[in-house]
């Protein structure tokens, strides 16, 4: 289901050499000595990027020096034609000369290596953004203690607090849940609250196997406030010390914000960029001409159009009260009736799908034309006549599913898919071949990544990557179908290089046994969303229904975990989708395999940080039945101890309460 907007709110190679030694800072958001800009400043000194023309560019590289990428990154906004944007700053040395950048760069480290980031946040609050509590009744949490004092903008202990000791406090203008709120006595369900954005800022590094503990990869517990409007104090600030494991696999991560409440805004504005993880031995991409594709989304500029019978139809899936009895009398592998197979698609869906709410995308910068079919205007690069090169394509979009295959002239040729989600396909005693899979597509749910072999076989072809339509669900979006970029192939032969094969890393890839483990414990979680009488987006929730005390609540900042798992163990999960639209299971920290609900298209049998959730509907007796993806959760490594979080990666539906907590005991 996509967001309806209440308003969009005000609000080349270089090498950046880090300091001789990078000392491990303590875990606490520091605010900076002094200012850096005067009173009411909104920009420090380089605009955010305009629309490019067709010209395709891969995004700027940082390289680590000395096992360690050192970069700061500046939250800023400007207004451009009365539109608030966003966009990261950041200062790249070249020749002694130091220029500030504003295309999210692509950070290249080594396993082994870390990522040195400082993390600024110069926005101030939006006007007119401070919202009125819901009234208090059944369907809603007692009204939360009126609002703080003014923000000091300062980040304490890791969180970005107003100075307020009490725990149902407003962090940065975040309704905060209590600890144990009452269940609705109906429904058994804790509902949300709705909220704008705020500008409040941090960062997610998806993918990376790291610890989830500050300085490192913490969402939880930092989050930077935004100034008082019109202060003059210095913005809050935060320095990340992420270390990439030794074992790492070789491949394709990013990063982007994860304040909660703000992903969906924030990744809109395009504040995404990728990570690229090398092999500390030479490996086949090093050997070929390697190549960076970002997806980005942005709301589409036509009306959303909602329709009453799929509100209606929302309230007509069974309530958590109901699926619990369901799962009580069926035991954890519930099947609603004999020969109805959960992982299997429902038959019919009674009311039509959402028509075309689907959203603008830009590849690299570079806003796709209008007309989805069309090759011209597309972003257009080139490759030579015999060449292979090595693409890695993201798609960092917040809301859009993409379904990738490749035409050649207008034919459909296989795509040589080399990796999925940062990790190798093909692996031999625990180390990455590069050998590729042919796939005739690959679907990309937001978030996922693919790293795929392109060669120019035919002079002057026209190679093109291609989305196709996507039906979300009953309730969701209908995802258009278009071109997303032209390869053309040069019309004079260029000699293929030779690719040396490197010596085999003795350090086996990390999960690369997985699929061999039992798991020590099977857990079984529901989605589900309802509707709101006195809201547009629904309230959502991932509730792990094994656990006989859970009830169905929205995220909460406080409070204690929803699943607590042990170290060193392998569990098998199973995520059942109650909704009549599709989902996106991502969980931080680790990688998973799905072993049951997807395909090798959505990535059966792969290692991944996130999957496809295939979405439930009625049936043609009218019944509702779920549809489930099976997966295999890697909880062995010792680095992951702590807490972090897992959620759907179709951001509203995180935003609006679509995510949970996980702490991992040794």
């Amino acid at each position: 289901m996509f967001l309806l907007w209440r308003a969009l709110l005000a609000a080349a190679i270089a090498l950046t050499p880090p300091a001789a030694v990078i000392a491990m800072t303590p875990p606490v958001a520091k605010p900076l000595a002094a200012p850096l800009w005067g009173p009411g400043a909104i920009t420090p000194g380089t605009p955010c990027p305009p629309a490019s023309t067709t010209s395709f560019a891969d995004p700027p590289n940082l390289y680590s020096t000395n096992g360690v990428l050192d970069v700061t990154l500046t939250l800023s906004q400007q207004v451009r034609n009365h539109t608030p944007v966003l966009c990261w700053v950041y200062p790249i040395t070249v020749n002694g000369k130091t220029t500030l950048q504003n295309i999210p760069p692509t950070l290249n480290v080594r396993q082994g290596e870390k990522l040195s980031i400082t993390l600024i946040n110069t926005l101030y609050p939006p006007s007119g953004n401070i919202e009125t509590p819901p009234p208090i009744g059944i369907d809603r949490e007692p009204a939360p203690p009126a609002r703080a004092p003014a923000m000091n903008g300062m980040a304490m202990n890791g969180m970005a607090m107003n100075g307020a000791a009490n725990p149902y406090a407003l962090m940065c203008g975040q309704p905060q849940l209590a600890p144990t709120p009452t269940p609705d006595p109906v429904t058994g369900r804790i509902y949300g609250y709705h909220r704008s954005p705020w500008n409040e800022a941090n960062l997610h590094f998806h993918g990376l196997n790291t610890s989830p503990s500050q300085p490192s990869d913490d969402v939880v517990n930092v989050l930077l406030c935004p100034r008082p409007a019109g202060s003059t104090m210095a913005p809050a600030a935060y320095h990340y010390i992420v270390g990439i494991p030794r074992d790492e696999p070789p491949g394709t991560y990013w990063y982007h914000p994860h304040a909660h409440g703000e992903s969906l805004y924030q990744v809109f504005e395009g504040l995404t960029g990728a990570i690229v993880v090398h092999s500390l031995v030479p490996s086949v991409p090093d050997h070929l001409t390697d190549r960076m594709a970002i997806v980005r989304d942005s709301p589409a500029l036509a009306g959303i159009i909602k329709y009453p019978a799929h509100a209606a139809l929302m309230r007509s899936q069974p309530n958590f009260a109901e699926i619990r009895a369901q799962f009580t009398g069926a035991g954890s592998d519930f099947k609603r009736r004999p020969g109805n197979d959960p992982f299997q698609p429902p038959d019919t869906c009674p009311a039509p799908p959402i028509p075309y709410n689907t959203t603008s995308l830009t590849v690299n910068g570079v806003s796709l034309p209008l007309n989805g079919n069309v090759v011209s205007g597309l972003p257009e690069t080139t490759i030579g006549l015999g060449e292979t090169q090595y693409w890695r394509l993201a798609n960092t979009d917040a809301q859009t599913s993409l379904d990738l295959h490749l035409l050649v002239d207008g034919k459909q040729q296989p795509l040589m898919v080399t990796a999925r989600d940062g990790v190798p396909l093909v692996v031999v005693n625990g180390r990455p071949t590069y050998r590729p899979v042919p796939m005739d597509h690959v679907f990309l749910p937001p978030a996922s990544r693919i790293e795929f072999y392109l060669t120019g076989a035919t002079a002057g072809a026209h190679m093109v990557m291609r989305t196709g339509e996507i039906n979300t669900g009953c309730v969701g979006d209908v995802d258009l179908a278009r071109n997303l970029f032209d390869v053309r192939v040069g019309t004079t032969r260029v000699a293929p290089r030779t690719i040396v094969p490197g010596p085999l890393d003795p350090v086996p890839e990390r999960f690369a046994d997985l699929g061999a483990q039992t798991p020590a414990v099977k857990r079984t979680f529901v989605l589900t969303e309802y509707a709101r009488s006195d809201e547009p987006e629904p309230d959502f929730y991932i509730t792990e229904i094994s656990n006989p005390k859970a009830v169905e609540h929205p995220y909460r900042m406080t409070g204690p975990p929803d699943t607590v798992v042990k170290d060193g163990t392998v569990e098998e999960w199973t995520i059942y989708n109650y909704t009549n639209e599709i989902h996106g299971f991502h969980i931080h920290q680790i990688h998973f395999m799905p072993i049951a609900g997807a395909t090798i298209a959505t990535g059966l049998g792969q290692l991944v940080d996130t999957v496809l959730v295939p979405h439930g509907g009625y049936d043609s007796k009218g019944t509702f039945q779920p549809r489930a993806v099976k997966v295999l959760m890697d909880f062995r490594a010792r680095n992951i101890v702590g807490t972090f979080v897992y959620h759907c990666h179709f951001l509203e539906h995180e935003d609006n309460g679509m995510m949970a907590r996980i702490r991992v005991d040794p």
